[in-house]
C-alpha cells in the first residue's frame, strides 16, 4: 500500500507541474507558482483540521522556514522548464533535494551507512550525464543554474522539516505552503511581475494546487503504512516530469539525458533504502 500511494504522489507531483506550467506559458512561471501554492495551502488548511495534530510552536516556525525554501523551489523550477527542458531541470531538483536533506542528517545524526553513501555518489554521477549531454535544444547553460536553485530551495526547505515533532499532525506543512506563497508574491513584486493569473486560469490553477496538496497527503498517508516503499516510489517522480514534458510541451530530451535521469533516481532511491 505505502508503495502505491508513492507511486500516486509522484503522479500527482507531475500534474501539478502540468497545470502549472500551462498557466506559466501564458501568464508567467511566478503567477503560476503564487496561485499553485495558494490553492494547496487552500487545500492542506482544511486536512489539517481533519487529522488529529497537536503542532508546537517550533513546528509552525521550521514549517515556515521550510516554506521559504519551497517558494524559491517551485518558482524556480517553473522558470527552469520554461527556459531549457524537464530532462534537465527533473534530476537537478530531485538530486538536491534528496541529497541536502541527506547531508544534514550526516552532520545532525548518526553517519548514514555506506549504501547511503554510495546513493550519494551515483546520483552526482547522474548530474553529470544530464548537464554534459544537453545540446542547444534543451539550453543545458540556462536550464541548469535554476534548476540549482530550485533543488537547493526544495532541499533545504526539506531539511527543516527533518526537527518537526511527530505528533504535529500536517499543521507544519499547512504553514509551509501558506509561506511558500508568501515568498513567491514577494519575489513577484521585487521583479514587478503579475502576482496572480487572471481569473481565467483559475481552473488550472486550482487543480496545480490540489493536487499538490493531494500529492503531500499521498505521501503522509503512505509513511504511515511504509514510509520506506513510499519514499522509493514517490522519487520516481522526475521520470513522470520528464514524460509529459516531453509530450505535452516538446521538452528537448536525448539519450545521455534519460541515461542521467535514470542514474539519478537510482540513486535516490538507494540513498531512500539506506
Amino acid at each position: 500500500m505505502g508503495a502505491l500511494l508513492g507511486l500516486t504522489a509522484a503522479v500527482c507531483i507531475t500534474l501539478t507541474e502540468f497545470f502549472s506550467r500551462r498557466v506559466s506559458d501564458e501568464i508567467g512561471p511566478l503567477a503560476s507558482a503564487a496561485a499553485a501554492s495558494l490553492a494547496a495551502a487552500a487545500t492542506i488548511v482544511p486536512l489539517a483540521l481533519f487529522v488529529s495534530g497537536d503542532p508546537t510552536g517550533q513546528d509552525l516556525v521550521l514549517g515556515a522556514c521550510s516554506g521559504v525554501g519551497f517558494g524559491i523551489g517551485i518558482a524556480a523550477y517553473l522558470l527552469g522548464v520554461r527556459v531549457s527542458s524537464s530532462a534537465v531541470i527533473g534530476p537537478t531538483v530531485a538530486a538536491l533535494a534528496t541529497l541536502i536533506p541527506f547531508l544534514y542528517a550526516a552532520v545532525v545524526e548518526d553517519l548514514p551507512p555506506v549504501l547511503a553513501w554510495l546513493g550519494a555518489v551515483t546520483v552526482v554521477t547522474g548530474l553529470l550525464f544530464v548537464t554534459m549531454g544537453g545540446d542547444v535544444a534543451s539550453n543545458v547553460r540556462g536550464g541548469l543554474p535554476l534548476g540549482i536553485v530550485s533543488g537547493l530551495g526544495y532541499g533545504i526547505g526539506t531539511a527543516f522539516l527533518v526537527d518537526v515533532t511527530d505528533d504535529a499532525g500536517v499543521w507544519p506543512v499547512a504553514s509551509q505552503r501558506g509561506m511558500a506563497f508568501i515568498t513567491i508574491i514577494l519575489w513577484a513584486m521585487l521583479r514587478k511581475r503579475p502576482l496572480l493569473p487572471p481569473m481565467r486560469f483559475a481552473p488550472q490553477s486550482t487543480a496545480a494546487g490540489l493536487f499538490g496538496g493531494l500529492s503531500t497527503a499521498l505521501l503522509l498517508a503512505g509513511f504511515t503504512f511504509n514510509a520506506a516503499a513510499t519514499s522509493v516510489t514517490a522519487s520516481l517522480f522526475p521520470a513522470t516530469s520528464v514524460a509529459a514534458g516531453r509530450l505535452f510541451f516538446g521538452d528537448a530530451v536525448n539519450r545521455a539525458q534519460v541515461i542521467g535521469l535514470v542514474i539519478v533516481i537510482i540513486g535516490t532511491i538507494t540513498i531512500v533504502i539506506a
